[in-house]
């Protein structure tokens, strides 16, 4: 997550969207879905240590960094952000920041997830939600090398790479993330007003850390779903191997990325 965050952070080019003001004087931000708060923790530093405020929310704290670690205007809570939040938190916010939750929200409950963010929200407060987009996953990267003039065995292409990109693509079995695609529509249907949708695409200089951040997510998350084994194809050592051997080569599996923003009706414009 760590890793990600400051992968993001370059390729978007903002920690918040440069549409969303920050010059309240009595700053309040909520960061839903926090991890290992680092992308609260970093903006902190860039904030008021007096005036500005960052509540950061998550179902749990095993990720959270130790309290030696914390700037001192970032307080951590837990919280379902499916459930209702208390009272104290309800319209206090001028930010509300959330991102990557594709793996945690399907289409049966991401307008409920979008209600309860909006409940955090002042009156014209602001919403940020950061996701990718993966039905566009595509595989770049240099062709492959004709076959030798004596060999009529074709070379095969990215199997692996593609093997990835179609993983990303076709999420489906895995849950249903028509969401992520229609966040803007959703954020729109919901209420929020001047709803953008920034898209954003991996510069070529940033794709092998790209590359090695979904080399690290496939050993890593995939596995601890029981599929690192030989059974129907699952995640191999062979696998990962020419996974790496790929990445080597220069090939990347390409994913861009979407930030909405919008903002809730009412307050001072």
């Amino acid at each position: 997550l760590n890793f990600n965050h400051y992968l993001m952070r370059d390729i978007a080019g903002y920690l918040t969207h440069p549409d969303i003001p920050l010059a309240a004087p009595q700053l309040r931000i909520a960061d839903v879905g926090t991890g290992t708060g680092i992308w609260a923790c970093e903006l902190a530093t860039k904030l008021s240590s007096t005036t500005a405020r960052i509540d950061a929310f998550d179902i749990s704290d095993l990720q959270f960094p130790a309290p030696a670690f914390r700037p001192a205007n970032v307080h951590f809570h837990v919280h379902n952000s499916f459930q209702p939040y208390a009272d104290a938190f309800l319209g206090q916010f001028d930010i509300v920041h959330v991102r990557f939750m594709m793996c945690s929200v399907d289409d049966a409950n991401a307008r409920k997830l979008l209600g309860q963010l909006l409940t955090l929200m002042k009156p014209g407060g602001w919403l940020q939600w950061y996701e990718p987009l993966p039905r566009a996953t595509k595989v770049v990267g240099p062709p492959p090398p004709p076959p030798p003039e004596d060999s009529n065995v074709p070379v095969p292409a990215a199997a692996a790479s593609e093997r990835l990109a179609k993983t990303w693509r076709d999420l489906d079995p895995l849950g249903s993330y028509s969401w992520v695609e229609n966040l803007h529509e959703i954020c729109t249907q919901g209420g929020l007003q001047a709803v953008s949708r920034d898209v954003q695409y991996m510069p070529g200089h940033l794709r092998p850390l790209w590359a090695q951040s979904s080399l690290a997510a496939t050993v890593d998350v995939l596995s601890q779903v029981n599929m690192w084994s030989d059974k129907d194809g699952g995640i191999t050592a062979q696998y990962i191997q020419d996974l790496q051997a790929e990445i080597s080569s220069g090939v990347a599996v390409d994913t861009p990325f979407q930030c909405i923003v919008g903002r809730k009706a009412g307050g001072v414009k």
